[in-house]
């Protein structure tokens, strides 16, 4: 399964410094110093991390065939963690203002870690459950992983938006390195090990101990200077943004509504006299939108009044009218509840993420289609590819191609080049090809139509390629549509549509799947082609001598 679940804001900076353009605003102040790439390490570690549980599940793929024969255990498997990963999504995009990043983070590697455990040592080491106990709990726990992981990978990316560009990058290098990473550990343990069930559990302990480490190294990562800096700087543009809203209530009233009866509190500075718009005409209107106001000050005097005279003002000195200073809003700090308490709340979100979803919609679009032609051929698919040759090694060989090939599409989507939205659309639609060319080497399962081993691994290069090409460039472009403040939102966004893209790819899947018919009870060999035998030829008739065949 590709590794990229969000990338959102990867090389921004580069694609703008190419056109000419100017850089992104400076971040105010010095930020401390990241020493020896630790904070960049762990970012590294994490990407790889939260994809580490999934891919480990798909590269058992002999484990599993050959534990639960003439099943469908690799398509369970995938649409299981998609429909799980889009409830995460969703969930994660609710509970965005409940829960902070780190918490949400937290919570996603203590469930993925549990339930690896739990797999490796009972499900796998012990084995004592009954085969159909043992798949329901398999489906069980990568639906489990499916959860925790996206609830961890929308928080990594709403997460590293608040920190420079190349810690997002970290990230996606990590997710870059997991499949190929896991499928080179799944190779050594199949190699090493000779019993399936044995080289399966150390395989999974491999990556049981990549996640301890993770979940160590990100509480250590929580508390540097550098991460507490940008958190700090991202939580006071939040706070500029609430209080421009609130002087200019119909700036951008569609991304982010002013909510009524907000505390605020203002540092007022003492002015002269509140100017008068007219003779006779009094400006003293409390509003944010008016920015000189003294809400209690009397009307001043109009010029052309004569000034009273002294017994006037000691015979009636309730009637004084002397003009009170006013007061000008200098600046204003708005205490913003960290929970929406109010159905206005709620709203508010909804119609932010509708207005982004509107700025970005061909991006969402796009990468909704990449990840609709992966899932709808790999893993299922690339699993039921026969080989005589390679047997229980071949779809160990197209998912370690898928992966090696998806790396280097990400790699090279870090090229600064922007690609508009037609060619992305193009692109995304051109890899709808893919999916007649794979099946036909796996259809019908007796006798496919493509024959030989070197197609579908050439397939598989192709649509591992493109997956990490176009389904990392829309997510590069995709937040630059937008403000610095909706970042988070965006990459939420792009990752509900990179979710719907999955959920109908592997539901089509299943389609595709009863294509291929009946499995085949033996394995059809088809030979290499020789040339012909030429016959004897006798040269002397008397003697009956001949030449010896040529082959």
């Amino acid at each position: 399964m590709n590794e990229t679940l969000g990338r959102g804001y990867a090389r921004i900076e580069a694609i703008r410094a190419a056109r000419g353009e100017a850089l992104a605003m400076p971040e105010p102040g010095a930020p401390p110093p990241d020493r020896y790439n630790s904070v960049y390490f762990t970012l590294f570690v994490a990407g790889a991390a939260f994809l580490l549980p999934f891919n480990s599940f798909i590269m058992a793929v002999d484990y599993f065939q050959h534990h639960y024969p003439k099943s469908t255990i690799m398509f369970d498997m995938s649409t299981v963690y998609i429909v799980s990963a889009c409830v995460a999504v969703i969930t994660n995009n609710l509970l965005l203002d409940l829960f902070t990043y780190n918490t949400r983070i937290t919570f996603g590697i203590l469930l993925s870690l549990a339930t690896m455990l739990f797999v490796a040592v009972c499900n796998i080491g012990w084995d004592g459950f009954s085969s159909s106990v043992s798949y329901t709990i398999n489906l069980v726990a990568i639906g489990v992983v499916a959860f925790g992981c996206t609830i961890q990978q929308a928080s990594y990316y709403g997460f590293t938006g608040c920190l420079p560009p190349r810690y997002t990058q970290a990230v996606m290098a990590g997710e870059s390195a997991a499949g190929f990473w896991v499928s080179l550990d799944r190779i050594v343990t199949k190699y090493s090990f000779s019993q399936p069930k044995r080289s399966t559990f150390m395989f999974f302990v491999f990556s049981i101990l990549i996640l301890l480490g993770h979940s160590m190294l990100h509480h250590v990562m929580m508390r540097h200077p550098l991460v507490q800096h940008y958190l700090r700087l991202t939580n006071e543009s939040r706070h500029r943004r609430r209080i421009q809203l609130h002087l200019n209530p119909t700036e951008d009233a569609t991304l982010m509504e002013s909510e009524v009866g907000e505390p605020s509190y203002g540092v007022l500075k003492l002015q002269s006299p509140a100017p008068s718009s007219g003779v006779g005409e009094v400006e003293n209107t409390f509003s944010f939108a008016n920015p000189v106001y003294s809400p209690t000050a009397a009307p001043p005097i109009p010029l052309a009044s004569p000034p009273a005279s002294v017994s006037e003002m000691s015979a009636s000195p309730s009637t004084l009218r002397t003009p009170r200073p006013s007061y000008k809003v200098e600046d204003v700090v708005f205490e913003s509840p960290e929970r929406p308490t109010s159905w206005r709340s709620f709203k508010r979100g909804v119609l932010a993420r509708w207005a982004v979803a509107r700025a970005i919609y061909p991006y969402m679009v796009s990468i909704g289609l990449v990840y609709f032609t992966t899932l709808s051929l790999y893993p299922g698919i690339a699993s039921e590819v026969p080989s005589c040759r390679l047997g229980s090694w071949m779809p160990i060989v197209l998912m370690s191609a898928f992966n090696l090939f998806d790396f280097i599409g990400k790699i090279a989507a870090a090229w600064p080049y922007e690609w508009s939205r037609s060619q992305l659309l193009m692109a995304s639609g051109l890899r709808l090809l893919l999916v007649p060319l794979l099946l036909l080497c796996a259809a019908p399962r007796y006798s496919p139509h493509i024959v030989g081993d070197i197609y579908p691994i050439m397939f598989s290069v192709v649509l591992g390629f493109t997956n990490g090409l176009f389904g990392s460039v829309p997510m590069i472009m995709a937040p630059s549509r937008v403000g610095r403040e909706h970042r988070e939102i965006a990459g939420n966004m792009m990752t509900l549509s990179y979710n719907g893209g999955l959920l109908s790819g592997s539901l089509v899947s299943y389609l595709l799947l009863g294509m291929l018919g009946p499995p085949a009870e033996t394995c059809k060999v088809y030979p290499t082609p020789v040339l012909p035998t030429i016959p004897p030829v006798p040269i002397n008739s008397m003697n009956a001598t001949y030449v010896l065949p040529l082959h």
